[in-house]
């Protein structure tokens, strides 16, 4: 069953979308990063990087 996530800016996310960011990311990380690398610390890591790049400037895709 498909959830539908309304955030606070009104915009509507189906959790299908999510999944298949979710999943995006793990094909990348499990591609680019050696086996050793493939541990919470590194996920961790990345995440937060990612989230500080999302928090200083609008996203441009």
């Amino acid at each position: 069953m498909n959830t539908v996530y309304t955030f606070s800016n009104g915009v509507h996310v189906d959790s299908s979308t999510i999944e298949k960011i979710k999943k995006a990311y793990f094909e990348i990380v499990k591609k680019e990063l050696p086996e050793e690398a493939l541990n919470f610390e590194v996920n961790d890591f990345i995440l937060e990087e990612i989230k500080a790049q999302i928090k200083s400037k609008k996203i441009c895709l």
